[in-house]
């Protein structure tokens, strides 16, 4: 598999990767230096006698909840709201038909159209990967089909 997936295909130049590996580097820092005490507390917890708090004091629930209260009141109401319009629109949605699909046009139609070979479409259309060329104004102008080895 080919890294990083989202840019295949693609030659990046040094510099740009490695930018992309030191911000994110600093970003996990970042991230780590401001759960430090979410972190000191999980490990605590975690190391022998496992399920005991030792050197950190274990939290103030009652201080933390009344922190996170009024975002988790926002929270529900936006499940909420999500909800309630899923099921509308869902409901909508299959109340309706679906459009029907347009008729196949017809190859001699579509070669006309465009003002190609009506051969050519056809074996055109034969192909897996084919390369289109244009011509300056747009319109086809050739097409050749292609292999896979080729495509490189």
């Amino acid at each position: 598999m080919i890294w990083p997936p989202l840019i295949q295909g693609t030659r990046l130049s040094p510099w740009l990767r490695a930018r992309d590996i030191v911000l994110t580097a600093l970003a996990w820092v970042q991230l780590g230096y401001l759960m430090r005490e979410t972190l000191h507390l999980v490990h605590d917890y975690l190391r022998y006698p496992i399920f005991e708090f030792t050197s950190a004091s274990p939290p103030d629930w009652a201080e933390l909840w009344g922190r996170l209260r009024p975002f988790a009141g926002f929270v529900a109401a936006l499940v909420l709201w999500l909800l309630f319009w899923s099921l509308v629109r869902g409901r909508q949605m299959r109340a309706t038909a679906p459009m029907p699909q347009p008729a196949l046009l017809a190859l001699a139609s579509h070669a006309a159209g465009f003002g190609l070979d009506e051969a050519a479409l056809a074996g055109w259309r034969e192909a897996r990967i084919l390369l289109v060329h244009f011509d300056a104004k747009g319109r086809v102008s050739h097409a050749e089909a292609m292999s896979v080895d080729q495509r490189a």
